[in-house]
């Protein structure tokens, strides 16, 4: 038996950028994994007494948008279930549902987005004050 697949443009453009936003989180995990390494690597000049305190903080928040992603990523995996259930005609489309599902997820994408950058600019500027100081000590 053959399934046929139909949904509205609305939820046929839902599930595009719902596969748009799982590469975002997967990118996001990569860049996070490499925040974790940098933070290893420096790990020992940032238990220093000036740079303690702001590790702590950053990652702190790091592991706050870590627990964020996983998060909006179930949600975002039950909403492609939803409307790849829709789309096999396994269970009504409600276009309505689908559509606050999906602003809801955007706008936690969106925060998960801009808050995930400014941790990443206050790690950088950390380790990079990190490696000044060090430089300083050493000369």
């Amino acid at each position: 038996m053959e399934t046929t697949l139909s949904l509205s443009a609305r939820s046929q453009q839902s599930y595009v950028l719902c596969r748009h936003w799982q590469k975002d989180l997967e990118f996001f995990r990569i860049e996070t994994a490499f925040l974790h390494r940098l933070l290893d690597d420096y790990f020992v000049q940032l238990l220093s007494p000036e740079f303690f305190e702001k590790l702590k903080q950053a990652s702190s928040k790091l592991f706050e948008l870590e627990r964020d992603e996983t998060g909006v990523s179930e949600q975002l995996a039950a909403q492609m279930k939803q409307l790849e259930l829709a789309a096999e005609n396994v269970i009504p489309e409600d276009a309505e549902m689908l559509a606050d599902t999906q602003a809801t997820i955007e706008s936690q994408l969106l925060k998960l987005i801009n808050e995930y950058r400014e941790v990443k600019k206050e790690m950088f500027a950390l380790v990079e004050n990190a490696r000044h100081h060090k430089k300083i000590i050493t000369t």
